[in-house]
């Protein structure tokens, strides 16, 4: 009788995420149904680490100064958003920073032109193009 494994590419795929929403090592090995050591071997060779990742913070004595309408704004979303403005605030730097959206956000650099532009540029008025599902006439 063949013993199928337990802790297929798939499911090893999913562990980091379990990780990241803060579960220990004996929890995700209870819940995947194995022993937590073949947990930590599996992992270790697939190169996936269970450490939770450490939160970053802003250096003590360097305050975050805002107004009082941004923090009013804040505030409004956060409770529309059912989380707080703390949350609100970590999760908007953290897609800012992810994403490379400083300049879109501050207004700071000339917007580059997109591709659907740079074809467009290139066309003589009247011609068509696809653009997804749409056909665009140029005039």
């Amino acid at each position: 009788m063949i013993r199928r494994g337990i802790l297929t590419a798939e499911v090893l795929a999913t562990i980091p995420a379990l990780v990241a929403q803060g579960l220990r090592k004996s929890e995700i090995a209870e819940r995947l149904g194995c022993k937590e050591a073949t947990l930590q071997v599996r992992c270790s060779n697939a190169g996936i680490s269970l450490r939770p990742r450490k939160k970053m913070q802003l250096r003590p004595g360097s305050p975050l100064t805002l107004s009082r309408d941004t923090l009013t704004s804040l505030r409004a979303r956060a409770g529309f958003m059912g989380c707080t403005e703390s949350e609100l605030v970590s999760d908007l730097l953290k897609v800012i920073a992810q994403d490379n959206l400083y300049d879109a956000v501050l207004d700071s650099a000339p917007l580059q032109p997109g591709p659907q532009e740079s074809i467009a540029m290139a066309l003589p008025a009247g011609s068509t193009f696809r653009t997804g599902k749409h056909l665009k006439e140029l005039s």
